[in-house]
């Protein structure tokens, strides 16, 4: 089969890029992959043919809007001078390519985030104009992707429309109606070899003194982008309320650290909470902590709470996230109502760090789970969907 895969960004770092990277490594063994993306890393680009779209990397609407725009045309002069007879076209991770695709995925459902951070009380810093420009870029970014989705999810299609989670299938019919019943979910999956409990064994020590972190303290890890969303407000708050010098965070990622340095001066952690870029080898931290949280408003899955689980973590993650499908509340984690709920929060924080034994067998629980989320799996799923979209255009 001649399979090309769209996408601005290909690696094995990011949420989305990295899901393609996993379906490109999987499929470029048997069958004749071709990929278009404006960057792509830590692929074996001798089993594939890549072709570099330009993309202008000054703010991320404007990135994203010249990606879509350059890649929308690549593609339809191609399948006008018959330059290359794709069976499939998979638009692999956001909405960047119009027309030619047969297949989407989603990973994000716009309007539904957009309904809830209304509802949802969002504390996003402001304040500087800096700051406030940049909340109205990102709300620019959302509109426009926005608008897209509904181009590819708003009308019945003869197209394969994938989503993660049973979670985000719901969330379409909502805003959509009857236009997603045709919605094919598939979860993402998890890279149990690297994400596995020997990492604590491999990793704990080092990456607690890098940090000056004690082996005795207990640490908290939160891995993500987007802090407002994925609710790092509310996980500091909640630390505040367990009053244990002991009790550490780690938060791994990009945001506004300095409004969230503010918040840790007015809350008095300051001196719990470690920020640490996005590592590239963030397994390593998984190994050195104790318990993983994500309190977020909307997560459609969330690959690094199947990353924790994997890593035998004990997880308390919303009840809205995607992920939780695959989550027995007092089994295999713990689940938040209402992730605002900070009173909530920290009571399940300190359910964890009173009992060892829970922490352990939750931890092995979790790990049993996660081996169940196989990328060979995703892999499977997404070739019958395939066919499905070839045995129709033969029709």
């Amino acid at each position: 089969m001649k399979i090309a895969f769209v996408a601005r960004d290909v690696n094995h770092h990011a949420g989305a890029p990295r899901v393609t990277a996993a379906l490109i490594e999987r499929f470029c063994d048997d069958h004749e992959v071709s990929v278009f993306s404006h960057t792509i890393e830590g692929i074996n680009t001798s089993k594939i043919k890549h072709h570099k779209i330009p993309a202008v990397p000054v703010t991320r609407t404007l990135n994203y809007l010249s990606f879509l725009i350059c890649c929308t045309i690549i593609l339809a002069f191609w399948r006008l001078l018959r330059r290359r007879n794709f069976d499939i076209i998979h638009c692999a991770n956001e909405y960047c390519c119009l027309f030619s695709p047969n297949v989407f995925t989603s990973h994000f459902c716009e309007r539904e985030w957009h309904r809830l951070e209304k509802v949802s009380m969002t504390i996003r810093p402001a304040g500087t104009t800096l700051r406030r420009l940049k909340v109205l870029e990102y709300s620019i970014y959302r509109r426009l992707v926005a608008f897209i989705e509904k181009l590819t999810f708003g009308g019945k299609s003869s197209k394969a429309r994938i989503v993660i989670s049973e979670r985000m299938k719901e969330d379409f019919h909502r805003h959509y109606g009857d236009a997603a019943e045709d919605i094919i979910v598939i979860p993402n999956g998890t890279d149990c070899h690297r994400f596995n409990p020997a990492n604590r064994r491999l990793y704990r020590d080092s990456v607690r003194q890098r940090h000056g972190i004690s082996s005795s303290d207990f640490v908290i890890l939160f891995v993500g982008g987007d802090w407002e969303r994925k609710g790092l407000y509310y996980l500091i708050e909640a630390l505040s309320l367990i009053l244990r010098p002991e009790v550490k965070l780690l938060v791994i990622g990009k945001g506004d650290t300095d409004f969230y340095v503010r918040l840790l001066e007015e809350k008095a952690v300051g001196e719990r909470v470690t920020f640490v870029p996005y590592s590239h080898s963030v397994w390593e931290y998984y190994g050195a902590s104790d318990v993983f949280v994500l309190p977020a408003l909307y997560e459609p899955l969330g690959l690094v709470i199947g990353e924790a689980m994997a890593c035998g973590l004990p997880v308390i993650v919303a009840k809205v996230a995607g992920a939780a499908d695959f989550i027995i509340d007092g089994v295999n984690g713990l689940l938040l109502d209402d992730p605002r709920n900070t009173d909530d929060l920290a009571a399940k924080i300190n359910l964890l760090l009173s009992d060892a034994r829970l922490r352990e067998m939750m931890g092995k629980r979790a790990r049993i789970t996660a081996e169940q989320m196989s990328w060979d799996e995703v892999a499977r799923k997404t070739l019958v969907a395939y066919t499905k979209v070839t045995l129709q255009r033969k029709k």
